[in-house]
């Protein structure tokens, strides 16, 4: 089984299907910002999961009514549910979805509070999930900025440590980048897409293989 992780589309359908083309995965995983309402039509949207099955976190630049009535072609959600692992085929998936924030003000925003409530959720599911999927970083692991900066929260780093995957998929910064751990977990920030940021993940008889996938010719770095 072959997963490709795309992030940070903007509204750029066009640079997803490139990358789902040029990888031909059985499962496309995204960890948001797929754009903002108005971005994206729900029916290119539903285009892609009419092709193969898609699951995903929202972040900060998604249009949340149309993520969360999106469904694939078997009808299950294409969005993963809060505190719940999902069984895709031989692996299981947890996603934690928007960006942290102090409040609630903002509908994508999600606090200290809320990340450690989901993550004991679901610490509880046994066995826990192989891939964890959220649009913001943990702190210190492939959350450096273009400026250098640690771009990662503490909760993040809470939730990594506490359920264990073996890879933990990010986005947000716009630059893509990874750590390994001592133990071969993998945490690795996608990118960002239509830059020709992907994340290819063989399924081999002797574990994951994570690796990154870069379908197109990097471009210089973005200034914001």
């Amino acid at each position: 089984m072959r997963l490709l992780a795309i992030s940070d589309l903007h509204g750029d359908l066009e640079a997803a299907w490139a990358a789902v083309e040029a990888a031909q995965p059985d499962v496309l995983l995204c960890c948001g910002d797929w754009g903002d309402p108005g971005d994206v039509d729900p029916a290119e949207l539903r285009e892609l999961s009419e092709r193969l099955p898609v699951y995903t976190v929202y972040g900060n630049h998604d249009d949340l009514e149309a993520v969360a009535e999106w469904t694939n072609a078997d009808g299950s959600p294409v969005l993963l549910p809060d505190g719940e692992v999902v069984q895709v085929g031989s692996l299981r998936i947890a996603g934690i979805s928007g960006i942290w924030a102090k409040s609630h003000r903002k509908p994508y925003y999600v606090t200290d509070e809320d990340i450690d409530e989901l993550t004991l959720r679901l610490a509880s599911a046994t066995p826990g999930p192989d891939v964890l999927m959220s649009h913001a970083c943990p702190v210190g692991l492939a959350d450096r900025t273009w400026q250098q900066r640690h771009g990662g929260q503490s909760c993040f780093l809470r939730a990594f440590q506490a359920l264990r995957p073996r890879v933990y998929l990010t986005g947000h910064l716009h630059r893509a980048q990874e750590h390994r751990t001592r133990d071969g977990q993998v945490v690795r920030n996608v990118g960002q897409t239509p830059r020709g940021d992907a994340t290819l993940i063989t399924l081999a008889p002797d574990g994951l293989e994570v690796r990154p996938f870069p379908f197109l010719e990097q471009t210089s770095a973005p200034t914001t």
